[in-house]
């Protein structure tokens, strides 16, 4: 069974550490994601597969909101120099990288669970 306040917890730490990570490029993604799983997964306190699932749904979720937050972003940016902002949000690119974003926060996440719980 799924525990959604270690879930709840890897998200918030998932997005606080995934807006971080936006100055160190690539890697920083991939270390939050980790980070967030770990402490998620540890949380959880059910071995190393449940603190891979459990990282995996925060990895994710955290993902879809740091991805949102930088659409939006990007949308407001645009707005303020003369395009039509919000259509830059719902665009072919910005979606993209948001899925590209969530996948590399959800695959560290889910090595860092598994390795959390396995600590655990």
């Amino acid at each position: 069974m799924t525990d959604w306040r270690s879930v709840g917890i890897g998200f918030i730490l998932q997005v606080v550490f995934g807006i971080i990570a936006f100055a160190f490029l690539g890697v920083g993604t991939v270390i939050a994601g980790f980070l967030a799983g770990l402490v998620s997964a540890y949380l959880t306190n059910d071995g190393a597969r449940a603190g891979a699932w459990h990282s995996l749904l925060s990895g994710a979720l955290g993902g879809i909101i740091v991805a949102t937050i930088a659409g939006i972003a990007i949308s407001l940016l645009g707005f303020a120099l003369g395009s039509s902002g919000l259509g830059a949000l719902f665009g072919g690119s910005v979606v993209a990288i948001g899925v590209l974003i969530a996948f590399l926060t959800a695959i560290p996440s889910s090595v860092g669970g598994a390795i959390g719980g396995y600590i655990n």
